[in-house]
């Protein structure tokens, strides 16, 4: 019976690809509408609502590693209700925290609705390195959600023991690589029915990895062409647009309009390089972790020098952490003396674990049709595959679009009760 109703709720939510005509999202160019997005709720600030740090520990012998003592624990954001309620785990993508972004402003959302919620750091993030990845090296989607999967597991442990959390049932929202990662969280609580997560929302999850990572490099990279001098001015511009927008409220389309005035004074270029710059925010900090997991002579600065090593880390890119740290310490921990980072990376794809997901009614995808980190094609042929399991919106570059109220309301309406 409630097999069937979550088949029926599934059925009826999804209305499959949106029709431009029946979408009046106001920004259509990609990279605006994404800056836009990424500017929302950027200090992490929820007024009213109290938020509770929560430190839990996942792997032994993390919590003692010289220059990290007493750091070895994953950091949850929880945003918890007075009386019993569902929980809603969000996993956010690369770059941002559990502590600013995307994901604080639909903790906000969903804790009016009447759920806990706990956001996780992203697996790309220093904290999950240390704390939760057998790796120490996060990028392989698999390891990942293996790791994320325990990670739940102990963290719903210690809410419910420690904290005395009563959770009803429990559910995931992942987005950008945390919803690629979700994806395959699903298929190990498919087998396992550890947690029994009832729904997953996955929004705008990548679907090739590597052509992302060379993409960002390639962003980054502008800044050679811009020179020291205009990347700073760019970057100091688009901090002050976003602090301006941080006083005013953030529900309030006038605001956000604002917010996109502003950005719309910056050239394509300039646009993909700030993108770059944010998503590659938490890049050396993980470096420094993997070297003090695994000393790789990657880093030459002495150990005991910090500021030395992160200022060294920050000359590193996507793809140079894949090839020179990841991808080794990848083939030992699967055997594998051959592989490269291009094949790991498609192994852990969204394409490898399609048929899997189809016909699974918890699992549900948004996407874009513009999201300039999946191709148009790839998006067709993921709809084609998946079906009503899938919705298609017209406009919103990558991840710019969920404060929209067409789409906000369409994803609190696929939580509810």
């Amino acid at each position: 019976m409630r097999f069937a109703i979550i088949v029926l709720t599934a059925i009826c939510l999804s209305s499959g690809t949106v029709r431009a005509e029946d979408y009046n999202f106001p920004y259509r160019d990609p990279y605006l509408a994404t800056v836009t997005g990424a500017a929302l709720n950027a200090d992490g600030r929820t007024p009213g609502l109290k938020r509770q740090v929560v430190h839990v520990p996942v792997l032994p012998g993390r919590n003692g590693l010289t220059g990290l003592e007493g750091r070895g624990t994953l950091s949850v954001a929880l945003y918890r209700q007075k009386q019993p309620a569902p929980l809603i785990f969000i996993i956010p993508g690369t770059g941002s925290t559990p502590y600013f972004g995307l994901a604080t402003y639909f903790a906000r959302l969903f804790h009016k609705d009447g759920f806990h919620v706990a956001i996780l750091p992203s697996p790309m993030s220093w904290n999950f390195a240390l704390a939760a990845s057998r790796s120490g090296a996060p990028g392989y989607t698999p390891d990942d959600a293996r790791d994320l999967y325990e990670a739940m597991q102990q963290t719903l442990a210690v809410l419910q023991s420690k904290h005395g959390l009563k959770v009803t049932g429990v559910n995931l929202m992942g987005m950008s690589l945390g919803a690629l990662e979700g994806a395959y969280v699903s298929l190990i609580d498919a087998d396992e029915g550890k947690i029994g997560i009832a729904r997953y929302l996955l929004v705008n999850p990548p679907l090739h990895v590597s052509s992302v990572l060379r993409q960002l490099d390639e962003w980054d990279a502008l800044q050679v062409t811009f020179g020291r001098s205009r990347s700073g001015e760019i970057q100091s511009r688009a901090l002050g647009i976003v602090e301006a927008f941080s006083k005013q409220g953030r529900d309030d389309p006038a605001a956000i309009g604002e917010v996109a005035k502003g950005f719309a004074a910056f050239t394509r270029e300039e646009l993909q390089f700030l993108i770059a710059e944010y998503l590659q925010t938490l890049l050396p900090e993980l470096i420094y972790v993997t070297q003090a997991l695994h000393d790789q002579q990657v880093l030459t600065a002495p150990k005991d020098q910090v500021r030395k090593r992160l200022q060294e880390a920050k000359g590193m890119t996507f793809t140079e952490y894949s090839e020179k740290i990841a991808v080794p310490l990848w083939r030992l921990r699967a055997g594998q003396p051959d592989g490269d980072a291009e094949a790991f990376t498609r192994q852990g794809s969204l394409g490898s674990i399609l048929e899997r997901l189809l016909g699974n009614p918890r699992v549900y995808i948004m996407h874009n049709a513009d999201d300039f980190f999946a191709d148009r094609d790839s998006l067709e042929q993921l709809k084609a595959a998946m079906g009503r399991q899938v919705t298609l919106y017209p406009y919103g570059g990558h991840l710019g679009n969920l404060w929209y109220p067409q789409n906000e309301e369409a994803i609190r309406k696929l939580f509810k009760r």
